[in-house]
């Protein structure tokens, strides 16, 4: 029996913190504005409420807020896109699986259902029909040797 898959977005706990964050501002906003809490803490004189003050401060918040998301959004895709590489031994050219260093071949069987082959591309075809005669006899020595 199949499951199907649904897609469930997630959202990273950043932007969760992000958002409480930016909620709690609002509310310190409108308690500074509306009960005055600092003169009624220390016993001075309560000021009049000016609620254009408080939807300037608010308006600011919002767009800080949306940049800050813009912001975050990115690193999360880049973190994503990271995340997706493939960690490939620069001497051997195995990949790294889950822990495991496995053939090119058997990482592209693995993943992509493929299988790989030799080639020259035409930069390194050019390069090699550019050398000197004596490079292909020295290495052709070589190989009769072995």
């Amino acid at each position: 029996m199949k499951r199907s898959h649904q897609h469930t977005s997630y959202l990273p706990p950043i932007i969760t913190l992000a958002v409480a964050g930016f909620v709690g501002l609002i509310v310190v906003f409108a308690l500074d504005e509306y009960w005055d809490l600092p003169a009624r803490s220390f016993g001075a004189m309560l000021k009049p409420i000016r609620p254009f003050e408080f939807s300037i401060k608010v308006v600011a918040v919002l767009c800080l807020f949306i940049t800050v998301l813009g912001v975050l959004r990115e690193a999360i895709l880049r973190i994503q896109r990271l995340s997706h590489m493939l960690t490939l031994c620069a001497w051997c050219r195995r990949v790294s699986v889950d822990g495991h260093w496995i053939s090119i071949d058997q990482f592209l069987q693995q993943r992509k259902n493929t299988t790989s082959s030799v080639g020259l591309c035409p930069d390194c075809y050019g390069k090699r029909a550019s050398e000197k005669p004596a490079a292909d006899l020295t290495v052709s020595r070589s190989l009769r040797s072995a």
